[in-house]
């Protein structure tokens, strides 16, 4: 294998991409034998055809956009240590402002039905989840959209700019140290942002194979998220760490 030749550098670079893989430019660069802007080339290279994104010091994966919800509950379950992390933080909070998604969904059933809590959500899935657990529900209103299954538009943002929340949580498409917290969707990406901007705490519940991954719209800073619950490792979130926010690994 001649790895001077750029379509088989490129090619191996792009399959450590496409399995989740950074791309750290210099230890590339040190383990292909060529120069750190031959390498930087073929990150360049690579962006262009849609399979990378370039990030200082190398490249990211691209977060494919993730198939609608409903596709996506027949997946599956959630790691239930992630969930008892994110249930444990969440603790006697009142006021819940619950996103859309699979991750969020599997937190109902262990979700406290305390008295006096109120789960405010612009998920219809989680509106029925919270009823069949004798959870009080307020159903956020507005347009659905197809991919996180939530309320999305000007009514639903008016509806939540209306709101004071204990704690927000959010789900993920992608979260990157640099980008920060993203989604595939446009609208999707506009309604956490807003309830974020309505809860004293947002939390962040995210499996792996988020992190380190960029989806299309940016969400949040990592500095506005005040705690990340993931089952990556400590090698994974590190710069994130760095990136001020609080991260609880499982």
């Amino acid at each position: 294998m001649d790895l001077n030749i750029p379509d088989t550098r490129q090619r191996i670079l792009a399959q450590r991409l496409a399995d989740g893989m950074q791309v750290v430019a210099i230890d590339v660069a040190a383990e292909f034998d060529v120069s750190l802007d031959t390498i930087r080339r073929d990150i360049l290279a690579l962006e262009a055809d849609g399979k990378a994104h370039r990030v200082r010091g190398g490249a990211v994966p691209v977060a494919r956009p993730a198939d609608p919800l409903h596709s996506r509950l027949l997946g599956g379950a959630v790691k239930t240590d992630l969930i008892r992390a994110a249930i444990d933080q969440i603790g006697d909070a009142q006021t819940l402002l619950l996103d859309g998604g699979s991750t969020t969904l599997s937190l109902i059933p262990m979700l406290p039905a305390l008295p006096g809590r109120l789960v405010i959500t612009p998920s219809p899935w989680i509106a029925i989840a919270c009823q069949e657990h004798n959870i009080e529900v307020f159903l956020l209103g507005g347009k659905l959209s197809a991919r996180g299954g939530i309320a999305v538009g000007d009514v639903a943002l008016g509806k939540v700019a209306k709101i004071a929340a204990d704690i927000a949580v959010l789900g993920a498409c992608g979260v990157d140290a640099e980008f920060g917290l993203s989604a595939d969707d446009y609208d999707e990406a506009q309604m956490k942002q807003a309830m974020h901007d309505a809860a004293v705490r947002t939390f962040v519940v995210t499996s792996s194979e988020k992190i380190g991954r960029r989806a299309r719209h940016h969400t949040l800073p990592i500095r506005e998220i005040d705690l990340l619950i993931t089952d990556a490792d400590h090698g994974e979130t590190k710069l994130l760490a760095n990136a001020g926010t609080t991260i609880i690994t499982v």
